[in-house]
């Protein structure tokens, strides 16, 4: 009986400890630089099948098929910008998340702009406020002042 429990076992315990190099296959092995940089890519080119989440969230087979093609091309050695480029060439620069030259630096200015534009305007205004006159004081005449202080006397 333990020979036969060993049988079984035996192959069961090679297969599991072999297991992890089975799954691997063909997959590189990434220094801890190459990580980082696969990982920055793979934020950084935006999935071709709905052009909405980056490879590295959207599950698609073509961001799938494309997360494997750039773990290899990092292990092989490219950087960033070749790896942009080949991309850039194959599908424009619609793949990238923030393409170059397309800086949107009116969007940072425009709030301070218009906040600066209206506190001048409210400066103005107030400062037109503070030259007008004030409101004229109406003389009343001294025989109105001489009635009412004739009536609440009385």
């Amino acid at each position: 009986m333990k020979r036969t429990l060993l049988l079984w076992i035996s192959p069961l315990a090679v297969a599991l400890a072999f297991a992890p190099l089975m799954q691997a296959g063909d997959a590189p092995v990434l220094s801890p630089t190459q990580a980082r940089l696969y990982d920055r890519l793979t934020h950084e080119l935006i999935a071709p099948c709905c052009w909405r989440e980056p490879i590295a969230i959207h599950r698609s087979q073509e961001s799938l098929q494309m997360l494997a093609e750039v773990e290899q091309l990092v292990a092989a050695g490219r950087s960033e910008e070749e790896v942009k480029a080949l991309y850039v060439s194959q599908y424009g620069e619609r793949i990238l998340a923030d393409p170059p030259g397309r800086e949107r630096t009116w969007l940072y200015y425009t709030p301070v702009l218009l906040f600066l534009t209206a506190v001048a305007l409210a400066g103005w205004r107030l400062r037109s406020l503070a030259r007008s006159p004030a409101m004229p004081k109406h003389s009343v005449s001294p025989e109105l002042l001489a009635r009412i202080r004739n009536e609440t006397e009385s």
